[in-house]
């Protein structure tokens, strides 16, 4: 249970607005990520990104987050239950953050201070480094792919984010579809 309330936590973390490519003009991928939290929550998580065509799915622990970009909505589904329920934009945030113009300063939710630090080499991929810090006096460090418009890294207090391997290539349709057979199930649901 903690698990789940830690993703819930993580995957709202605050970076609202949104400037997205166009769905078919979007490069398709998978990827690898890696979550580390401290050994007292759960320590570390890996699991698997996808992008295709203004779609995200995201495979992390017990759960996979699936989200349609331009309708602004989806879903986060327990395949162990097969339950799910509906999902916003917050909700995926940490792995597409929201963007005007390349920055997430503009989108940002009250940021009392936001600032590009400069550009990174992350994995042979150039990345744009950014920091932001709430109106708590909370401290982000931000790393957004340059081509691809997603967050490659992240780090927020005690926990980091990295998606690594990236491979850009054809994502099968059906990884974006709600199976037919899951239950709605809105008991854990933070965006109600």
């Amino acid at each position: 249970m903690r698990k789940v309330i830690l993703l819930f936590v993580l995957a709202a973390i605050p970076l609202a607005g949104c400037n997205r490519k166009s769905a078919q003009s979007q490069p398709e991928f998978a990827a690898d990520i890696r979550m580390v939290t401290p050994p007292n929550i759960n320590g570390k998580m890996d699991g698997k990104l996808y992008m295709s065509k203004g779609r995200l799915r995201v495979e992390l622990g017990p759960m996979a987050f699936v989200y349609i970009v331009e309708q602004k909505r989806g879903w986060q589904m327990f395949p162990a239950s097969k339950q799910y329920f509906d999902i916003g934009e917050k909700q995926v945030s940490t792995f597409l953050p929201p963007m005007t113009n390349g920055s997430p300063c503009p989108a940002s939710d009250h940021p009392l201070e936001c600032k590009m630090v400069g550009k990174e080499n992350i994995e042979g991929r150039s990345a744009t480094k950014w920091e932001l810090v709430n109106q708590h006096g909370v401290r982000v460090y931000l790393w957004t792919d340059d081509k691809l418009g997603v967050a490659v890294k992240w780090h927020i207090e005690d926990v980091t984010y990295d998606l690594t391997g990236i491979h850009e290539g054809a994502v099968p349709s059906n990884m974006f579809e709600l199976p037919p057979e899951y239950t709605k199930n809105d008991m854990f649901n933070p965006a109600r």
